[in-house]
């Protein structure tokens, strides 16, 4: 009884693939089935020609019907997996959405930047990232300020570099390309340190959008500001985090590079490191140049910035707060 059932799946199975190959293989079992019992009809059309298989296309090019059939089957099995997906998706939603909506909720909080945002008659086109927030210049093709969050974990971490400089597609008016570098003598250097993300993969990858570079004379930029930069890491191992605002000097007149874009060359460059949790400042101000000097000899007050610059650095915190931070100038918090 076995191999009965057995040979009759076999027979069944041989017919689904014979006819399955065919372009209209029930047109084509019934055909044949009409005539095994002899009730075929003269004037049907042979399944093999053209009206049999209904192409009504003027065409004998054998490759162009294979060609429709199978992008029929296709669109077929990629809508059936996109049905599938997504009901996939929505069970997971289901079951990870309260436990996502309070994750997503604290991350939120915990990168908000939106109250260090600077205030300046300059931020025109203020763009935002996950990893930090800028006021690009087009005037410049610079940004004026950029706005980061420093965390303790970025201290320990080992992501590698990407080294992959990228135009900023969401800078409208565009941003600096990296060519723009090409044969200038000056290093593409960040504003918002790569290192400063050296625990998030995404997070540092951002940072290398041109609209986060500016020219920097090399010896400077693998000198003494990258000094400045590992200081800062220091500092948040034992603080935890740290709110961070770096740009360049930008007047008119700056030299210039670029073979598309016409880049400013800052002379000065600036960097403000707050911690919110002391409510604690510094700030330092370095010339575009190589030094072997100490990098705490180049500290300056945050009034003394904002007046060269014509930014309001902490424009929304309180304001007996804000004249804290930017009158004094206490090293010795931070040394």
């Amino acid at each position: 009884m076995n191999k009965i059932k057995f040979l009759i799946f076999l027979f069944f199975l041989g017919v689904f693939l014979y006819y399955w190959g065919k372009p209209q293989p029930m047109k084509s079992l019934k055909s044949d089935f009409n005539k095994i019992l002899g009730n075929s009809s003269k004037n049907e059309p042979e399944p093999w020609t053209r009206a049999g298989r209904g192409d009504t296309i003027a065409t004998d090019d054998d490759a162009s019907i294979a060609t429709d059939i199978k992008n029929k089957v296709k669109d077929k099995i990629e809508e059936t997996v996109k049905e599938e997906v997504k009901e996939k998706e929505k069970s997971l939603f289901d079951i990870f959405t309260s436990k996502d909506s309070e994750e997503n909720n604290s991350n939120k909080q915990s990168s908000d930047l939106e109250k260090y945002i600077p205030h300046s008659k300059s931020n025109k086109e203020i763009v935002r990232h996950s990893a930090y927030i800028l006021s690009y210049q087009e005037e410049f093709e610079l940004s004026s300020w950029v706005l980061h969050r420093l965390v303790k974990e970025a201290a320990y971490g080992r992501e590698a570099r990407s080294n992959e400089f990228l135009p900023d597609p969401l800078v409208e008016s565009g941003s600096a390309v990296t060519q723009d570098y090409s044969r200038s003598g000056y290093d593409r250097g960040h504003l918002c340190p790569a290192g400063d993300f050296r625990h998030d993969k995404a997070l540092q990858d951002e940072t290398f959008y041109m609209s986060n570079m500016a020219p920097q004379a090399p010896d400077f930029n693998r000198g003494i500001w990258n000094d400045l930069e590992n200081k800062v890491r220091s500092w948040v191992k034992k603080r935890g985090e740290l709110i961070i605002v770096t740009g360049p000097i930008l007047k008119k007149g700056l030299p210039t590079i670029g073979r598309m874009n016409r880049i400013a060359v800052p002379e000065k460059f600036y960097k403000i490191v707050f911690d919110p949790r002391r409510e604690e400042a510094i700030a330092f101000l370095f010339p575009n140049e190589p030094s072997v000097e100490l990098v705490k000899s180049f500290t300056i007050s945050i009034d003394e910035l904002e007046a060269m610059t014509g930014i309001d650095f902490f424009a929304k915190l309180p304001d007996a707060l804000e004249q804290k931070l930017e009158t004094d100038n206490n090293v010795d918090d931070w040394y």
